[in-house]
């Protein structure tokens, strides 16, 4: 603010200088240009107004005979300006931070879906595998319109965590509507710990080939796989099918980790621009890749999202896999944390995520080389015939078992 006051007060001092030497050169015919306001300036008058509309709110609002508090006041105003950003640009609390931070250590509490506002509804991006909401049947698209009885219309993604995070073992009523199926419902919805596995699925699906899913991206998924990857290589598994499909995402540095077991180390897997042009930054892979350095098919749809796209992405670029599916879901923008001094902090949107052939992710998704169709719903359906080993009736797993069948029978030829 002083920093604000001091360039302000210099530009003051300058406009006035310049009129007294206007007014002692009367021989030179001037022409009086308008007064152009400079950024200080400009927010110098704007926090004023800000100043003066809280003071009236705080001396003359009444709401059961009591004055409204200055945090009230402040605590709606951060989240009325973050509101007016974007959909994943918000204002938290010190509890929701708690819960931020809890989620990406891979275990916490609560109904498990992963959720972005879109327009004025709070809608599912992805369920957590194994949570009350995977069980549930909730899908990506889903949009919840009550909670607990409660119109869920124009709530913040903060009001909506807070409202579905719970004690293990009790209930939330949530009303979804399916826009995919033009229908409404109910569901309740019984609040437990959620775990959050990570790398889960891991299999052989025929000779050669092997299946493993990464269902979120947490701060040790790389060492998950990777050691995933060494049991399948000594079970003679030469073929990866990597399942990303419903993955929301997670840690951006998991994401980079995971593509470094399939590149050569020092590769570029993503860069983040900002909004200065010089603020560039890339990340490359650090490790040696695994071993196995397996032929790779990727299977994505619309539940996949940021650190998934980052990693699809990446190995696409690099002709390192092909990818097989639907188009991912475009969330890959770069939230930082900005601590507050109270406790609180804001999670701002800074920059965007690129593909190391700059591609822009955020808003267009990830294409796959091959599409195949699999709505949501019923890609949800088969999750329980591919965990028994029937994975025969999901075309998008049996084409990427295809590719790699074709690129091993080429190799031996």
């Amino acid at each position: 603010m002083i920093h604000t006051f001091y360039k302000f007060s210099l530009c003051f001092v300058f406009v006035c200088g310049w009129g007294l030497f206007a007014q002692e050169t009367p021989d030179v015919d001037l022409v009086e240009e308008p007064e152009v306001q400079s950024e200080a300036q400009l927010a110098y008058e704007q926090i004023a107004r800000f100043t003066v509309a809280m003071e009236q709110i705080h001396d003359l609002y009444v709401k059961s005979g009591e004055e409204v508090s200055y945090e009230e006041l402040i605590d709606g105003a951060i989240k009325g300006m973050m509101s007016n950003l974007d959909s994943y640009s918000q204002y938290m609390k010190s509890d929701t931070l708690k819960s931020l931070q809890e989620t990406t250590k891979g275990a916490f509490g609560g109904v498990g879906i992963v959720i972005n506002r879109n327009g004025d509804w709070i809608t599912v991006v992805s369920p957590i595998e194994d949570s009350p909401g995977w069980d549930a049947g909730l899908i990506a698209g889903d949009q919840i319109r009550q909670i607990d009885g409660k119109s869920a219309r124009g709530i913040s993604i903060e009001d909506a965590v807070n409202q579905l995070r719970g004690e293990p073992g009790t209930d939330v009523q949530v009303q979804i509507r399916r826009p995919s199926e033009r229908k409404s419902f109910e569901v309740n919805l019984t609040r437990s710990e959620i775990k959050n596995p990570s790398v889960t699925g891991t299999r052989v699906l025929e000779e050669g080939i092997g299946y493993v899913r990464i269902s979120t991206f947490t701060r040790n998924t790389a060492q998950l796989l990777r050691r995933e990857l060494t049991a399948l290589n000594r079970k003679g598994v030469k073929a990866i099918v990597l399942d990303l499909r419903g993955n929301p995402g997670g840690l951006l540095g998991a994401a980079v980790d995971v593509a470094g077991l399939f590149l050569p180390q020092d590769t570029l897997v993503v860069y983040t621009q900002s909004r200065e042009p010089g603020e560039r930054k890339d990340y490359f892979t650090s490790t040696a890749p695994h071993r196995l350095n397996p032929p790779l098919v990727i299977l994505i749809n619309g539940g996949s999202a940021s650190a998934s796209e980052v990693v699809s992405g990446a190995l696409q670029d690099h002709e390192r896999a092909l990818l097989v599916g639907e188009t991912s879901y475009g969330k890959a923008s770069v939230q930082s944390i900005v601590p507050l001094p109270d406790g609180s902090a804001l999670k701002l949107t800074t920059a965007s995520y690129f593909t190391p052939k700059d591609r822009q992710i955020h808003e267009r998704g990830i294409d796959p080389d091959e599409e195949v169709l699999l709505p949501m719903r019923r890609w949800f359906m088969l999750q329980d015939e591919i965990e028994k080993g029937d994975w025969t009736r999901d075309p998008q797993l049996m084409r990427a078992v295809e590719l790699l069948r074709a690129d091993a029978e080429g190799e031996e030829e």
